[in-house]
C-alpha cells in the first residue's frame, strides 16, 4: 500500500465506524442505561468482563462509572472490573482453570441484583459465557457489549447493544462509543433524579410540626421572581448619582447579594435593603413601601395569567405545584404531624395563592405571610417561636423545608432539622445546584430537588 493512500484509508475507517455508530438502536443502550440506573438506586454492585482488546473498554467503564458518574459529592456507581490477568491465572491455575476466571470472581463477590456487563466481540468466550450463565441462574443481571451476531452470549443476556460488523477493531470502537453514551445520559439523569441527599441525619429528632416555606417550595406561581425584582432593582441603583458611572454588572452583583441574602424574609426586607444602597450611592431613598408596591405590580403583571388560569380552571393546579407536593403533605399529616406555612409574600395573596393551589385543604388557617404594619418583624421567626412556645416544644420537635437561606439558618439555629427544597423552578425538575450549595452553607440537613419521593421522605424522618 502507498503511503499516499494513508488520509483515505483512514477517512474510509471512520466513516465505516460512524455508519455502524449511527445503525446503532439507541433503545438498546436506553435499556442499558435503566439497568444500570436501577443497580445505582438499589446500591448494587456492577461487574464488567472482557477479553483481549474488550478488557480495556470493560475496565474503562468503571472509571466512568466510578468517577465519571459521581454528581457534586455523591458517589458514583459501585463497580468493579474482573480480571482474566496471567496473574489471577497463576494463583487458579492449581485448582482453577481459565476459563472460569471469571464465574469464580464473580461468586465470590457478587450478589443477587447485581449487574454483570460483559464485553465480546464474537460472542463466544467461554470465559465470558460461563460467567453469564452462573449470573443468570443466581439473581445476577447480565448486559452485553457485543459484536457480529452475538454469539451464544446475546441469548444469556438480559438487554445487550450488538456492533454489527466483523472487525475486532471496529467492534471495540462501537463498544467505547457506547459505554461513554452511557456514561453521559446517565451523569446526566443522577444530576436530575438527586433523590434524598443527606448531609447529617435527624438523631434525637421526634417531630410533631412541619414547617413550609411557599414560594418556590411548593408553589411555583412566582417563579421567576427574581427576573422582575433584580432587574428593577438594578434600576433604581443605576439612577442615583453613585451610579450612573457603575460598571452595570457591578450594580447586578450588589443588587443579587442582597436579595439573595434575604430571601425567606419578608419582600420589604430586600426594599429596605434597596434604599440602603440608594443612600449610599448619593440618592435620595423613596420610603421601601414604595418600591415594594412597584415590584408587587410588575410581578403581578407577569404571573396574572397563571393566577388567572387557575381561578378558571384552564390550569391544572398540578403544572404549578412543585411535583410531589401533595403527596408529601398527606403523607405528613396521615404520620401525625400538624403542617404550617410561612411566607414572605403578603398574608392575603399566599392564602389566596394557597386556596388557588387546593394547599388550604392541607393547612387549613396555619398559613401565615407578611404584614405592613409589622414590616420589621420576621414573621417565620415569629411563627416558629408561637409553635414551640404555645406547644411546649423545643426545637427538636420541628420539621421544616424551605428553599430560602434565612428560614434554613432560622431552623438549624432554634435546633430543628431543616430539608433544603432546592427546586431548578424553571425546570420544574432537577436541582438548582446554586441553591444547594447555599441552603448546605446554611445549615440544610438534608437537601431534595422536589417531594417525588414523598413516601421515602416521611419513611426518613420518622424512621
Amino acid at each position: 500500500m502507498n503511503s499516499k493512500d494513508f488520509p483515505a484509508n483512514v477517512r474510509a475507517y471512520l466513516n465505516e465506524v460512524s455508519a455502524i455508530a449511527a445503525a446503532t438502536d439507541e433503545n438498546d443502550i436506553a435499556a442499558v442505561a435503566e439497568i444500570l440506573l436501577a443497580a445505582y438506586k438499589n446500591g448494587k454492585k456492577v461487574f464488567t468482563a472482557g477479553n483481549g482488546g474488550s478488557s480495556a473498554t470493560a475496565s474503562h467503564m468503571v472509571n466512568d462509572l466510578t468517577k465519571g458518574c459521581a454528581v457534586l459529592g455523591r458517589n458514583g456507581f459501585k463497580a468493579i472490573c474482573l480480571s482474566d490477568s496471567s496473574t489471577l491465572v497463576t494463583c487458579l491455575a492449581n485448582d482453577f482453570c481459565y476459563e472460569d476466571a471469571y464465574k469464580i470472581q464473580l461468586r465470590t463477590l457478587g450478589e443477587k441484583g447485581d449487574v454483570l456487563c460483559v464485553f465480546t466481540g464474537s460472542g463466544n468466550s467461554e470465559n465470558i459465557l460461563r460467567a453469564c450463565e452462573y449470573a443468570r441462574e443466581n439473581g445476577i443481571t447480565v448486559v452485553g457489549f457485543l459484536g457480529r451476531d452475538g454469539g451464544k452470549t446475546l441469548p444469556l443476556c438480559d438487554a445487550a447493544v450488538v456492533a454489527k460488523t466483523d472487525c475486532m477493531e471496529q467492534i471495540e470502537d462501537i463498544h467505547m462509543i457506547t459505554e461513554h453514551a452511557l456514561a453521559t445520559v446517565l451523569r446526566e439523569r443522577l444530576t436530575d433524579d438527586w433523590g434524598l441527599e443527606v448531609i447529617f441525619p435527624p438523631k434525637g429528632h421526634n417531630f410533631k410540626f412541619a414547617l413550609f416555606d411557599f414560594d418556590g417550595t411548593v408553589s411555583l406561581i412566582r417563579e421567576g421572581w427574581q427576573q422582575i425584582m433584580i432587574p428593577y432593582f438594578c434600576e433604581e441603583v443605576a439612577a442615583t448619582p453613585g451610579g450612573k458611572d457603575a460598571d452595570p454588572a457591578e450594580i447586578e452583583a450588589c443588587v443579587t447579594e442582597f436579595v439573595d441574602r434575604l430571601t425567606g424574609k419578608q419582600t420589604i426586607y430586600q426594599c429596605m435593603a434597596l434604599a440602603d444602597e440608594i443612600n449610599k450611592r448619593g440618592g435620595k431613598a423613596e420610603d421601601p413601601m414604595v418600591y415594594k408596591n412597584e415590584y408587587i405590580r410588575r410581578l403581578m403583571e407577569k404571573i396574572k395569567d397563571r393566577r388567572e388560569g387557575l381561578r378558571d380552571g384552564s390550569i391544572d393546579p398540578e403544572e404549578l405545584l412543585v411535583r410531589g407536593s401533595v403527596a408529601l403533605l398527606q403523607g405528613l399529616l396521615d404520620a401525625g404531624i400538624q403542617l404550617y406555612c410561612a411566607s414572605g409574600t403578603d398574608q392575603p395573596q399566599v392564602r389566596e395563592e394557597a386556596a388557588l393551589l387546593g394547599l388550604d385543604k392541607y393547612f387549613g388557617e396555619n398559613i401565615y405571610g407578611a404584614l405592613d404594619e409589622h414590616a420589621t418583624a420576621c414573621t417565620k421567626e415569629l411563627v416558629i417561636k408561637r409553635l414551640l412556645e404555645e406547644n411546649g416544644l423545643d426545637g427538636s420537635e420541628l420539621l421544616s423545608f424551605g428553599d430560602g437561606f434565612v428560614e434554613i439558618e432560622l431552623v438549624s439555629r432554634l435546633g430543628g432539622y431543616p430539608i433544603a427544597v432546592a427546586t431548578d423552578e424553571a425546570r420544574k425538575f432537577g436541582i438548582d445546584t446554586w441553591k444547594r450549595d447555599r441552603l448546605v452553607g446554611a445549615g440544610a440537613g438534608a437537601v431534595i430537588p422536589d417531594f417525588e419521593e414523598a413516601q421515602k421522605i416521611v419513611d426518613f424522618i420518622t424512621k
